[in-house]
């Protein structure tokens, strides 16, 4: 299954290259989620790593300021192991309001 969600995207890497004779072709992007609202014993925001279909997904990203307003398309998929999320495409929309910087 596919869904489109706005987000805030933190952050992004990637990695393109040759380990030990194996080709890696990977990416991750960093959203921003908010915490359940009905625990009592969490409040506001996390950034959570999601890992990509490939470096295709994040390398037009790279030259963009963070934190971005993003469109990101995720498939959620089943195994008998449990739930996989991949992100296959993301979108920017704008810059997002960044945090502070501590003093």
């Amino acid at each position: 299954m596919q869904i489109e969600k706005d987000m805030v995207v933190k952050g992004a890497g990637f990695f393109v290259g040759n380990v030990e004779g194996k080709d890696y072709d990977s990416g991750q992007v960093f959203i921003e989620e908010a915490f359940d609202p009905s625990k009592d014993n969490y409040k506001g925001f996390r950034t959570v790593e999601y890992k990509c279909v490939d470096s295709s997904v994040v390398k037009p990203l790279m030259h963009l300021p963070f934190p971005i307003s993003a469109k990101v398309l995720i498939e959620l998929g089943a195994t008998k192991r449990g739930q996989s999320i991949t992100v296959l495409k993301v979108v920017p929309i704008d810059l997002a309001k960044p945090m502070p910087k501590a003093a």
